[in-house]
């Protein structure tokens, strides 16, 4: 849902130099209320690139600071630079632009993970970082938008046209990271290009923008990145066993999971195949955040049998861990790391799926930083603990690409500083995030592609010029659609595919594996040297 104002806010619009009609006005948000520009200033110097306050709707003038706001022009480009000095601490900032050009903004919106082929119409709003905003670039026609900055900060693209308006109107929106609300704020700087001299002066423009983000966070490409094993790079195949549901519930015991890899190594090149073990620890979710075999699958000595003849075989094994998730009758710590909300007055609770089938979300999922130190602590050493165990070669982390405006812990900090402490214990293990965003690309070199984006994306590049991708966890297994330890339940199967940079899965949650194998020489993975196109 978006909500909306009920009322015109009045804003004064300014003309953009040399912009053929285009007009810009600035909001400014405090921990207390909405403010516009003082349309008063404007009209006494119109020349001016400092204003003062008025209430939203411009009703009332208030003596609370001044904005300071400069427009440069760089070829076919405008790049907006915004500093507000405020009584109250400044939580979000909004550029609005009106008078873009129609038949341009006609051609509709797309971003590098809108699916190929296809745009987006208004009234429509990305925000990033996420799935719908993966990197904060935007072009309708031959407009773009895009903010260029290392500073990971929430920001939303909002296009509607309000019925006060004259017609479409886009919105950018900064909100300043919770940590850093202060009375003094400079805006990142926002960039609007509109090229008319060629037809691919967006896609050009994407590409400069992409280049600016990778510098700005040392994301380095797929065959320099110092974060990927070398066995990693021949990956070819990712098979998923699932172990035990919430319920309690097993899919596979550890031996049926050996036995299983055993079979497949007949239609697969182990020396090329991942194995993805969720469920692994015990009940799914239930037991998080404590990570060690599950008794009921095998325990210890289970484990132990699995990992070895996977490694026997020439197979690569990765348990999986949360990267948020935990349950509060198991960690009684979880308030000290619970994500706060932006103002700091209460734990937000997140993610409540009906695991048991009764038609309500259970209580006690919370969601945890990983900046907060000591459950950052308790991640590295429960994955430290499983690496020096049982010698996994990787661990996959879930949920570690959402993004929340925590103001104790900046949520990012907390995910670098997990991967740096991990890297530095051990250096050759590969950590894989489910879902990905250019930042997250830093940090983590393979993910699992977002629940609900389209694989076939307009600039898959974004992602697999610099890491790997694997379909999702929820993914239904073949013939059955069972989504194992995962809470939909049963969803129609889509075939495996071969795709540039990214692995497909083949899942397993039941039955006597015919399904799998047969998917397997679908794929055309028969045994084969490592190294090799498979």
């Amino acid at each position: 849902m978006h909500d909306d104002l009920s009322f015109d806010p009045r804003d004064p619009y300014i003309p953009l130099e040399d912009g053929d009609g285009i007009r810009w006005a600035v909001q400014v948000f405090t921990t207390s209320n909405g403010y516009g520009l003082d349309g008063a200033d404007r009209a006494t110097d119109p020349e001016s690139s400092r204003f003062g306050f008025a209430r939203l709707g411009q009703q009332r003038r208030v003596d609370a600071g001044e904005a300071s706001i400069r427009v440069e022009r760089d070829g076919d480009a405008w790049t907006f630079r915004i500093e507000v000095a405020h009584v109250e601490p400044v939580k979000s900032v909004k550029l609005i632009l009106r008078g873009l050009p129609a038949a341009e903004l006609a051609k509709g919106w797309w971003s590098p993970t809108t699916p190929r082929g296809t745009t987006a119409q208004p009234p429509l709003q990305w925000n990033y970082p996420g799935p719908t905003w993966a990197t904060r670039w935007a072009a309708a026609g031959a407009v773009s938008v895009s903010i260029r900055s290392a500073v990971v900060s929430g920001t939303v693209l909002h296009v509607a046209a309000p019925p006060y308006g004259e017609g479409t109107e886009v919105e950018i929106v900064h909100a300043v990271p919770a940590s850093e609300w202060s009375t003094h704020v400079t805006v990142p700087p926002i960039r609007l290009a509109i090229a008319a001299d060629a037809a691919d002066a967006a896609e050009r423009d994407l590409g400069a923008h992409v280049r600016a983000m990778r510098a700005a966070f040392g994301v380095h490409g797929w065959d320099e990145r110092p974060d990927v094993p070398a066995w990693a790079r021949d990956l070819d195949l990712v098979v998923t066993l699932h172990g035990q549901h919430w319920t309690g519930y097993v899919f596979h015991t550890f031996d049926d999971m050996g036995r299983l890899l055993a079979e497949l190594a007949a239609d697969v090149d182990p020396t090329r195949t991942l194995v993805y073990l969720p469920g692994w620890e015990g009940r799914y979710y239930f037991d998080y955040p404590h990570y060690a075999p599950s008794p009921e699958l095998g325990g210890d000595a289970g484990f132990r049998r699995l990992v070895d003849g996977a490694r026997s075989l020439g197979y690569r094994v990765m348990p999986m861990f949360g990267a948020n998730g935990a349950n509060a009758a198991r960690y009684p710590e979880w308030q000290d790391a619970a994500i706060r909300n932006p103002s700091d007055r209460y734990p937000v609770m997140l993610n409540a799926p009906d695991w048991d089938g009764d038609r309500y979300p259970e209580g006690d999922q919370v969601f945890l930083n990983p900046g907060e130190p000591r459950f950052r602590a308790h991640l590295v050493d429960a994955v430290s603990r499983t690496v020096e165990r049982y010698d996994v070669d990787a661990a996959f982390f879930d949920t570690a690409s959402f993004w929340f405006d925590d103001p104790r812990y900046p949520l990012y900090e907390g995910y670098r500083a997990l991967t740096t402490e991990l890297r530095a214990r051990h250096p050759g293990l590969l950590l894989v995030s489910e879902g990905w965003w250019d930042a997250m690309t830093a940090l983590f070199p393979m993910s699992q592609q977002w629940l609900g984006i389209e694989r076939d994306i307009c600039a898959p590049g974004l992602v697999t010029d610099v890491a790997r991708t694997t379909a999702h966890l929820a993914d239904g297994t073949p013939v059955s659609g069972s989504t194992g330890v995962h809470e939909q339940g049963f969803r129609s199967p889509a075939p495996p595919r071969r795709l540039a940079g990214h692995l497909p899965v083949i899942a397993y949650a039941g039955g006597d594996g015919a399904a799998q194998r047969a998917a397997a020489r679908e794929l055309r993975l028969t045994a084969s040297p490592a190294g090799s196109d498979g």
